[in-house]
């Protein structure tokens, strides 16, 4: 039997464990920290024993406890004896005593103060990141990692290069400040002025109306020509980049520069769905910003019409934000088997006030169609198990269920095909690769 498990983001280690204590939960805990993964075994809501490389029972408790921006998985609790005498909330005590004394020291060395103006460049806030900076350098002026996050903030190119010579000259074998210098010397010479923007994947500084970043070759928005052309991003660049927006986004889940560049990153290593969903939520999150809304009608469109290889020849108007958009509370059941295809028909239904089912093959669609009976059915003809019309076929015999409209969705426009999809009970039928604003206006017609 396979292990069910449920990951958990927006809450501390320490909150989920009151909460299990409250409840008298009984669970395993699999906590990840960058490239480390422990183990939490609670009981009835007491911490019985843990586990981490070669560490157990309280030891390996508390050395996971100290971590800070974990990924949490819960799993059935596994079987242990209890190796771990003392009750939680003294555990935890004693982690907050040890943490409050990391910190201590962090402040008295700076580091909490430079480890906040990282966080602030990474989230795109520079102006406070300098601030922050230069109050740190003013402190610890030979620091060279100090000097390359200065470099990284400034739009002004002397200024960085200053930064970057003062890095060389206090460590001049530092990889770090060698990776910057020689980055900064290769963007260089595609630089037009003085005043700069800088990449947000690789720290390159480019030009202002700069798309592609010379250096890293990553798409910097998401245009028509962007999305025509192939993925030219170094996808070494391109995955440290992704690594550092996920940290950013569980950490700061309502960050829209957060959301939005981690939007681009997964864009450019052609993680679709990834991509999406970062769009969609910023898009959510600021309804009034239609840079969001825009780029994600953009990739809507584009990854609509090549679900069957092909590239959108018309532009079409965006679509409305959702503030705008009338009041609906219809469910759309949505049957696809292509998880890129039935994220971009989900995404533009909910952009259109539409609820949504998801179901990937007939036996899933019809276990779906129990639980709460949909308005309408998107249906793909070609499905693993059950194909669409063999499905269609049972619920048009169905009598609680045969008046349901089913608009079938597929690559094949042969008259015959339309003829079968019509006799079989089909209220309309799009040909792939769709056009996202005529399936709404199809389903509308049927609602």
């Amino acid at each position: 039997m396979a292990t069910i498990t449920q990951k958990i983001e927006g809450f501390s280690l320490e909150n989920i464990l009151q909460i299990f204590s409250l409840e008298k939960k009984s669970q395993t805990l699999r906590v990840h920290k960058e490239d480390r993964t422990g183990l939490l075994d609670i009981d009835q809501g007491e911490l019985i024993d843990a586990e981490i490389e070669t560490l157990q029972g309280l030891e390996a408790a508390t050395e996971i406890l100290l971590w800070d921006d974990v990924q949490i998985e819960l799993l059935p609790l596994r079987p242990r004896a209890r190796a771990i005498d003392r009750s939680l909330i003294n555990i935890l005590l004693e982690v907050s005593r040890l943490k409050d004394e990391r910190r201590s020291t962090l402040d008295e060395s700076g580091q909490t103060l430079l480890a906040g103006s990282i966080d602030k460049a990474q989230l795109l806030q520079y102006r406070e990141a300098h601030q922050d900076l230069v109050q740190y350098l003013r402190q610890h002026r030979t620091d060279a990692v100090g000097w390359v996050w200065y470099s990284r903030v400034q739009g002004n190119v002397e200024i960085m290069r200053k930064a970057l010579d003062t890095a060389a000259a206090l460590d001049p074998g530092n990889a770090l400040v060698q990776q910057e210098r020689q980055k900064f010397k290769a963007a260089a010479v595609h630089l037009n002025g003085n005043v700069v923007s800088k990449c947000a994947f690789c720290w390159a500084p480019v030009n202002r109306s700069t798309t592609t970043c010379p250096y890293c070759r990553g798409h910097l928005l998401i245009s028509r020509e962007t999305l025509a052309r192939a993925a030219t991003g170094d996808p070494r660049c391109l995955a440290e980049a992704r690594d550092r927006y996920l940290q950013m986004v569980r950490r700061y889940p309502r960050s829209l520069s957060a959301l939005y560049c981690l939007g681009l990153t997964t864009f450019n290593s052609r993680l679709y769905r990834e991509a999406l969903q970062c769009f969609d939520k910023a898009a959510k999150i600021a309804p009034d910003r239609k840079v969001f809304a825009d780029q994600l009608k953009l990739l809507l469109d584009h990854l609509a019409h090549r679900s069957v290889g092909e590239a959108p020849a018309v532009t079409r108007p965006a679509v409305a934000p959702l503030a705008e958009v009338r009041d609906r509370t219809r469910l759309v059941l949505v049957v696809e088997d292509s998880g890129t295809t039935r994220k971009v028909i989900s995404i533009t239904l909910g952009r259109h006030g539409y609820r949504v089912a998801e179901a990937t093959d007939g036996v899933e669609a019809l276990s779906r169609i129990s639980e709460e009976r949909p308005d309408l059915i998107l249906l793909d003809v070609v499905l693993p198990k059950m194909d669409g019309y063999e499905l269609l076929a049972i619920l048009k015999k169905n009598k609680k269920f045969k008046d349901i409209p089913v608009v079938l969705l597929t690559s094949k426009d042969g008259f015959l095909n339309r003829v079968r999809g019509r006799l079989a009970g089909a209220a309309a039928y799009l040909t792939k690769p769709f056009d996202p604003d005529r399936m709404i206006a199809e389903i509308e017609k049927h609602l």
